[in-house]
């Protein structure tokens, strides 16, 4: 049981001595008591008060209660109900946690949508995830990547249920003990599995304005010997969104421009089930499940412009762009936890295991027509890709606390992930609709990318009074093989070069440092070596057309890029507000950046290069405000400066050179929640981003307004939220990029307005809880403790 009061007193006098109150486990510390008789007193509201009587002497000085008995008060004549709404955002020593089911706006949407509600976090159009303006961050589900990598999170996080999400936690600075990948952090979504005794459970469904509707179902069960839970969720997604470009080109003053809008359809079950046996009081075993299962599909058409400034077109082609995408992940997690008498002193072994699947079925129909009157050209194309990947994690985690001062935690984790994604093209330049069809092969690839990653950590933590240290050090040793064939060499193994293989091994040490100045103020000091490494589409060295502007590929000769992270954090909390203010400082070598540049036929291409060195610094600013007891206020600005030095590279003969890039960028997000009579709650949040540099031009600032509101009834069994997003249909991506040749401008955005009907139905018999409490004061009486201690 949780905040139980524990008083400590003299057993001659009745003079208080000591007190406590009870963590989320039931257990409580008390130290410094000096021999004597002691009476200890136990009291929570509805419960009877119990007392222990315990003998301080200098042959027992410490003494283990393994488990302390209350039961319900009978006396209590009428329940009495408290109204709230939990903090959204809650401040931890090394993390910030936000509550996802308290932001009505989540309400029907997607993980992609409760990402975009997160202050500092970004997804744009293509589902990257950003933390403080950089790409370089890790996004894990319950602690671990979970099967998602750069190639696939953007499908997933779309496609996985807000409703499914407990909490998102923002780790912006980890220590050695979690994974020195993504420069800027980790972000850790957090899945719900409740633990209340008995079972629980809610049923919801939900419409939007686009179109697109979702159903979803959980329970959960829980007992002293066994937790168990279950969710399936079904999404019916229709969304508009669109894309612009201007192009110019300085040699022969001509443009390429395009304009377009698309709908993207998808539907797809996502399902989750595992549980958790407490086979002792002290060991644990669990295992778990998650899948999701679907496919989608996208039609545009785009008139691809082409002229001479001044004179106007010379040509147009119309494309017809269509995708038939079928997607499929497995994930199964198996975890067991063995505790040494104490929570503090344990060892925790799981493993994770899952594949990801997805074919790619792209279709594109060209006609091409000339303003001086010639024929016009045909051309289709089918380009199908299938993408492979399995990844397999194994995670070995000890610590101990050994006394109040000290404590030490060790441990080992294993990735080792495998992708083999073959794509190909059919062409057909006579006709519209491909009835001649003919393998392009000049188009055929197949990319192979195996990663293995060991790493060992080690962490000390020392605590005196107000002052706090901890030093860690992180060994990694990993090993990346890259293969890529053509059509030749697919079918003739001979004429294949040899795999591209790398190894690597760094040391990732950690310092946090940490002051209490006063009982509602902390000071915290903070140093970890991170890095970033290449993923594997960047590796590949294949040549895209697929977009008719630009032809993309990657390099083989990219390395990670290292990031010396410093950050000081200020944390003062009143009775009804808090601040918190981070300042960091993120020098970071061999930087990757995208790189475009003109060729000799004067198409645009565009690859990834460890440019030059580049510096963040910056200070985030977080207030929480509770006002006259019904708003909240959360107010984030996040303010950084960005330096990226100059750089000058011979790619396929062309100097390609970039210069000293200087920006000053801001954010800012304002969160209100209002709680009004009746069960009613109003939220709003607004967001904006200032201009920020990039490697050849920039991004435009941008701003958006979410409204919210949400009534409950027959107490809080039923909600129905009703939500607006982007009311202001403002929520797009500009960029400029601009060299001495060509001058581009696009703008992209992927919903628009969106208006969501939410209906949650939330059901369960808690009287478990009861009959537990009962028998463990029935198993008092007859001297025994039971299985499991409160």
């Amino acid at each position: 049981m949780p905040f139980v009061n524990v008083k400590v007193t003299k057993t001659s006098d009745g003079k208080f001595v000591a007190g406590s109150v009870t963590d989320d486990g039931g257990a409580f510390h008390i130290s410094g008591l000096q021999n004597g008789d002691y009476q200890m007193e136990f009291s929570y509201i509805g419960y009877k008060t119990t007392t222990k009587e315990v003998k301080i002497s200098e042959k027992n000085k410490t003494h283990t209660l393994t488990a302390v008995y209350m039961s319900e008060d009978s006396h209590v004549l009428q329940e009495v109900k408290v109204t709230g709404q939990r903090s959204e955002m809650k401040l931890e020593v090394d993390r910030k946690v936000f509550t996802v089911d308290q932001m009505i706006s989540n309400a029907g949407g997607s993980a992609t949508d409760a990402l975009n509600n997160i202050p500092s976090v970004e997804v744009d159009n293509d589902g990257n995830v950003s933390l403080r303006g950089s790409s370089s961050v890790e996004v894990w589900i319950n602690g671990k990547a979970s099967g998602l990598t750069t190639d696939n999170r953007g499908e997933i996080l779309q496609q996985l249920p807000a409703e499914s999400i407990e909490k998102i936690e923002v780790i912006d600075n980890p220590s050695s003990k979690y994974s020195a990948e993504g420069t800027a952090g980790i972000i850790n979504i957090v899945l719900k599995r409740d633990r209340k005794a008995g079972y629980y459970g809610s049923l919801r469904a939900g419409v939007r304005s686009q179109g697109g509707y979702n159903m979803s179902g959980n329970i959960n069960y829980s007992s002293g010997i066994f937790d168990a839970y279950a969710n399936i969720a079904y999404r019916r997604g229709r969304n508009k969104g669109g894309a612009s470009s201007d192009q110019q080109y300085f040699d022969d003053n001509s443009y390429q421009t395009y304009s377009t809008e698309n709908l993207r359809r998808s539907h797809n079950i996502f399902t989750r089930l595992g549980g958790t046996w407490h086979a002792t009081r002290h060991d644990d075993v669990t295992v778990g499940f998650m899948g999701m299962f679907g496919n989608s599909n996208n039609d545009s058409d785009i008139p691809y412009h082409y002229g001479i400034e001044g004179v106007g077109d010379n040509k147009i082609t119309y494309r017809n762009s269509q995708s038939d995408d079928k997607m499929r992940m497995l994930n199964f997690d198996f975890g067991y936890k063995h505790q040494f008498g104490r929570d503090s002193h344990y060892i925790d072994f799981s493993l994770n295991t899952g594949n990801w699947r997805m074919d790619n079925n792209n279709y594109y129909r060209d006609s091409t027509v000339y303003m001086d009157g010639s024929d016009n050209d045909y051309l289709y194309q089918s380009r199908p890709m299938f993408l492979r990947s399995r990844n397999t994690s194994i995670r070995l985690d000890y610590e101990n606390k050994i006394d109040d001062k000290w404590k030490i935690q060790a441990g080992y984790n294993g990735n080792f992930g495998h992708e083999n994604t073959p794509q190909e093209a059919w062409v057909d330049s006579t006709s519209y609709n491909g009835v001649n069809a003919k393998e392009d092969e000049d188009y055929y690839n197949r990319f192979i990318y195996s990663s293995d990653i060991h790493a060992l950590y080690a962490i000390g933590t020392f605590n005196t009074g107000k002052f706090g240290v901890q030093l860690g050090l992180r060994g990694e040793y990993w090993k990346v093989n890259t293969e890529s064939y053509d059509y030749d060499q697919e079918r003739n193994a001979s004429l294949r070069n040899e795999p591209f293989k790398k190894d690597y091994f760094q040391l990732f040490p950690s310092v946090f440092l940490s002051y209490q100045l006063t009982k509602t103020q902390q000071l915290q000091l903070n140093y970890t070596r991170r890095l970033r490494r290449p993923w594997g589409g960047q590796l590949n060295n294949f040549r895209n057309t697929r977009d008719a502007t630009i032809i993309t590929y990657g390099n083989p000769q990219l390395t990670p890029e290292y990031t010396n992270s410093f950050s000081l954090n200020y944390l003062k909390q009143w009775t009804e507000h808090t601040l918190s203010l981070s300042a960091y400082y993120r020098p970071t070598s061999e930087v990757i950046q995208t790189i475009t540049y003109q060729g000799s036929d004067d198409m645009l291409y565009s690859t990834s290069e460890n440019v030059s060195s580049c510096l963040r610094t910056g200070l985030e600013v977080v207030l929480k405000n509770r006002l006259w007891r019904i708003l909240d206020l959360t107010s984030t600005v996040n303010l950084y400066y960005y330096k990226l030095n100059g750089f000058d590279y011979l790619i396929d003969g062309y100097t390609v050179t970039g210069d000293e890039e200087k920006s000053f960028t801001w954010s800012a997000r304002v969160l209100a929640s209002l709680m009004l009579p009746y069960d009613l709650s109003v939220q709003s949040t607004f967001n904006f981003r200032s201009r920020e540099a990039q490697s050849q031009g920039y991004s435009k600032s941008n701003y958006n307004i979410d409204l919210a509101l949400r009534k409950t009834f027959f107490d809080k069994k039923l909600a129905v939220s009703l939500s607006c997003r982007d009311i202001f249909n403002t929520r797009r991506w500009r960029t400029v990029s601009n060299t001495d040749s060509f001058y581009r401008y696009q703008e992209n955005w992927r919903h628009g307005r969106n208006i969501n009907l939410t209906v949650t139905w939330n059901f369960g018999n808690m009287s478990g809880k009861r009959q537990a409490r009962q028998e463990d004061s029935n198993d008092e009486q007859d001297g025994s403790f039971g299985g499991y201690s409160n």
